[in-house]
């Protein structure tokens, strides 16, 4: 039976290095009438398709930025010209545990090494059948709970003896699975382990968080704008990269701002407490915005905004108490897309400030609509977080049970999954002057 390419959901998970930089997505695809990741017979050429249309309407770096994108093939497609259509200078051919290396898919892995093509080797195990691989091979994938502890440094060693692998362990999910992978000699990094809060007890913020801190304190508080404004001034790098950011990344005026006075006038509180929570996540000197998490949250962030601004005129504007969906969101439509935006962004605050939740939320005096929706997934914009943490793991089932809700169906999700690829993509990579 042959599927539509309407019928398929792409997704992306982050995989970074050593210093949790990003450098590749894994791109995931499920069918919207099956939760199967594995039925790539049925679904595996129009998942090509999709790839390469996708790529050719938004442009690669709108969805990989500068990283590489591995994707899952099994022998159909590994043998098949149709992956010859992808972008070889972008994209990681990921071969699956199950394909047999044979003489016949260790001349194809050969031939596509010589054009030009990456190839990694999903779940790699001890004894692995598909040594005769490795030559051909850039990266090795390790599923880390698929391995016992005790067998994982033999494999690591062993995996060495072939020069120029990168070493690569999947669904790492904690920092201590991390810390673990890092001293055993891995490469790369695979999981939701940057996510995970670390409560860093006595630790002190560095003064630029602080002062980001007050302006988000502020900001919920709708103080006067000359306030907001002398809080920047305390830290002058901290506006310069305020307005850098907003010109670049943004800013609807054509005209640019030129002073925080213009920011705060212009942008108005709700928009730029947006700005605010994204320096949040960069480092100090303000000029990193490529970390895992900002990436995340952002695209997070965006996600929920378009979702909850497609469905303005739907159902979920409507009093839902009776539901148990906690009713709509308060404010005009302006004003809700702003709250789930801050929603989106701050809901990664605790991994990287190492506090709990539950403190921050109190500390930053977030409405009680926003704070439910951080701490307990409650009311819509909970319900819209969840929706988003789905949309990011790519689970199909829960994605297909909640797309009524936001009258959405899987096409529009994609085509708003796309616009924050290419959103986040702008925000940490502006186009040169």
């Amino acid at each position: 039976m042959n599927r539509s390419n309407k019928e398929i959901f792409l997704g992306r998970q982050t995989i970074v290095d050593r210093d949790r930089n990003v450098v590749a997505y894994e791109l995931l695809f499920r069918s919207s009438r099956t939760s199967q990741a594995a039925e790539i017979d049925e679904v595996g050429r129009a998942v090509v398709r999709v790839m390469v249309n996708t790529f050719a309407s938004l442009g690669m770096d709108a969805v990989l930025g500068q990283a590489l994108g591995f994707f899952n093939v099994n022998r159909e497609i590994l043998l098949s010209d149709v992956i010859e259509a992808l972008p070889r200078e972008r994209v990681v051919i990921e071969i699956l545990e199950d394909v047999e290396a044979d003489e016949v898919v260790i001349e194809r892995c050969r031939f596509l090494q010589e054009a030009g093509f990456r190839i990694a080797l999903d779940d790699w195990v001890v004894d692995d059948p598909r040594r005769p691989l490795l030559p051909h091979a850039e990266f090795v994938k390790v599923d880390l709970p698929a391995i016992p502890r005790r067998q994982l440094r033999k494999l690591v060693r062993t995996l060495r003896e072939t020069s120029g692998l990168s070493l690569l362990a999947e669904k790492v999910e904690t920092p201590s699975e991390f810390e673990t992978c890092m001293k055993l000699g891995f490469d790369c990094f695979q999981g939701y382990f940057f996510a995970r809060p670390v409560v860093l007890e006595g630790a002190d913020l560095d003064a630029s968080k602080k002062t980001l801190i007050q302006l988000l304190q502020q900001i919920s508080a709708e103080v006067e704008a000359h306030r907001i404004v002398e809080s920047f001034k305390q830290d002058a790098k901290l506006g310069l990269n305020l307005l850098r950011l907003v010109n670049t990344a943004g800013h609807a005026a054509r005209v640019p701002l030129e002073t925080i006075e213009d920011a705060v006038r212009q942008l108005g509180l709700e928009r730029l407490g947006r700005w605010v929570s994204i320096l949040l996540y960069a480092q100090e000197e303000g000029d990193d915005l490529g970390s895992p998490l900002l990436t995340t949250a952002a695209h997070r962030g965006r996600l929920m905004e378009l979702v909850i601004e497609h469905a303005s005129s739907g159902p979920m504007t409507q009093d839902r108490e009776e539901a148990g969906g906690g009713g709509r969101v308060a404010g005009d439509a302006e004003s809700r897309r702003e709250r789930a935006f801050l929603v989106g962004m701050l809901s990664l605050a605790d991994a990287l400030l190492g506090r709990p939740m539950e403190e921050l939320v109190v500390e930053l005096r977030l409405g009680r609509e926003i704070a439910r929706a951080l701490t307990h997934h409650e009311g819509l914009l909970g319900e819209l977080l969840l929706f988003a943490q789905s949309v990011e793991r790519c689970e199909i089932e829960k994605i297909d049970a909640a797309l009524p809700r936001w009258s959405l169906d899987i096409p529009a999700l994609q085509a708003l999954e796309h616009e924050a690829y290419a959103w986040v993509h702008g925000l940490i990579e502006p186009p040169s002057a």
